[in-house]
C-alpha cells in the first residue's frame, strides 16, 4: 500500500452519565467533529458505550455493587443491536472508520469489546479484551485467541488492544505477524490515585513502544472524568475526596519509529487529529522488522490457538458449535 496517506483521530472524552443512548449521541457528535477535521479514522476509548465502571475500585458494599452492576448489565449493548447500527450509519454518511470501545452484552455476561465499523458503514469486526486487568476480572469476561486478528480495510491493516493487553507481548507479536499497519488501542483515564503508578505515563510508555517495537502506527485513545462523574463517585464512596479528580486521560498518534506526530493531549476533551503515512513503515523495517529480518524463528517460536470457545460441544465430532455472536465476520452491513 505504497503512498497511503489519511488523517486519523483519537478521541480524548468522557461517557454520560446518562445512559447508553446519550452516549451513543456523543459517539455521533464526536464522529462529526472528526470527520470536519479530515480524519478518515476515529478511536473511541475503552467501554465508552456506556462508560467505564470506575465503581469496581472503589471500597463498595455488595448490595451496592450488585445495584451498579445491573445497571451497567441494562446499559451495555449487543453486537449486532441497533445502537451500534446507528454509529455504523453515522459512519456510512461521513464516510469514516470507526473503532469503538463498548461494554458488550452477549448472554448474562458483560464483554469489554472493540468494534471495528468500515466507511460504508459495515462492521467488519469484534473482539474481546482477553484478560480484564485486576478487578476488572469482576464485572467482564475473558475473550479468546479468534478475537487477536487484524482487519484488511481500505485504510490500511488495522489491529487493536485494550489497556493492559499492552503488557501481554505474545499479542502484540501475533498482530505485528499478521501484517498490522495501524495499531488502534483504547484506554480508560481518570486523575484516579488509588493505584501505584501515573496511568498516563504508563499509556504514554506502552504506545510508544508499541509503536517502535512493531513499526506500526499507533492511534490511542482515553477516556477522562467530568466534575458531574466525580461527584457521582465521591457520593458513592467518600474515601474517594482525596483520590479522584476531574480530567484525567491522554490521547495521541504515533509513528513507527515512536515520536508524536499528534499529541499528547491530556485532561481535556479533544478531538486530536494527525497524518498517517504508510510509507514510513518501510523507513522504519529498514533497521529493525520485527517478523522479517530481526526476527529469529529458528530460535523463538509463538503458538496462538485461534479457536472461539462456545459453551456447547458437538458429541458427534467435538468440534465447537457457533454462537450467533462467533460467526465470521462481516456480521451486518447497515442499511444507510
Amino acid at each position: 500500500m505504497s503512498g497511503k496517506k489519511f488523517k486519523a483521530a483519537a478521541v480524548l472524552a468522557s461517557s454520560s452519565l446518562h445512559g447508553k443512548n446519550a452516549t451513543i449521541e456523543k459517539v455521533r457528535s464526536l464522529m462529526a467533529q472528526a470527520a470536519e477535521q479530515g480524519a478518515q479514522l476515529v478511536v473511541f476509548p475503552e467501554t465508552f458505550v456506556p462508560y467505564y465502571p470506575w465503581w469496581i475500585w472503589m471500597a463498595l458494599n455488595n448490595p451496592n455493587r450488585l445495584e451498579l452492576y445491573q445497571q451497567l448489565y441494562d446499559n451495555s449493548i449487543q453486537v449486532p443491536g441497533p445502537e451500534i447500527l446507528t454509529v455504523a450509519e453515522e459512519a456510512a454518511r461521513l464516510k469514516i472508520h470507526v473503532t469503538l470501545g463498548i461494554n458488550e452484552r452477549d448472554g448474562g455476561t458483560i464483554y469489554n469489546s472493540q468494534v471495528f465499523i468500515e466507511d460504508t458503514g459495515r462492521i467488519i469486526g469484534k473482539r474481546r479484551k482477553l484478560m480484564p486487568t485486576g478487578e476488572e476480572k469482576t464485572v467482564w469476561g475473558w475473550g479468546h485467541g479468534n478475537d487477536l486478528v487484524v482487519y484488511e480495510s481500505r485504510l490500511g491493516r488495522i489491529g487493536a488492544l485494550i489497556c493492559y493487553e499492552h503488557s501481554m507481548a505474545l499479542s502484540r507479536f501475533t498482530l505485528y505477524a499478521l501484517g498490522e499497519q495501524i495499531h488502534v488501542a483504547n484506554w480508560p483515564g481518570a486523575n484516579f490515585k488509588s493505584q501505584p503508578r501515573d496511568r498516563s505515563r504508563i499509556i504514554d510508555a506502552a504506545m510508544r513502544h508499541t509503536a517502535f517495537e512493531g513499526q506500526v502506527f499507533v492511534v490511542f485513545s482515553s477516556s477522562m472524568l467530568t466534575a458531574d462523574e466525580v461527584a457521582y463517585y465521591h457520593q458513592l464512596d467518600p474515601s474517594t475526596q482525596n483520590s479522584l479528580e476531574p480530567g484525567g486521560g491522554i490521547a495521541g498518534i504515533i509513528d513507527p519509529l515512536g515520536n508524536y506526530v499528534a499529541g499528547p493531549v491530556e485532561h481535556a476533551e479533544t478531538v486530536l487529529v494527525g497524518d498517517i503515512d504508510l510509507d514510513l513503515i518501510t523507513s522504519a523495517k529498514h533497521m529493525v522488522d520485527a517478523v522479517g529480518h530481526y526476527n529469529r524463528p529458528d530460535i523463538f517460536s509463538l503458538s496462538v490457538d485461534r479457536r472461539s470457545r462456545a459453551a456447547i460441544y458437538s458429541d458427534e465430532n467435538r468440534t465447537l458449535q457457533q454462537s450467533p455472536q462467533d460467526r465470521p465476520w462481516p456480521a451486518e452491513t447497515s442499511q444507510a
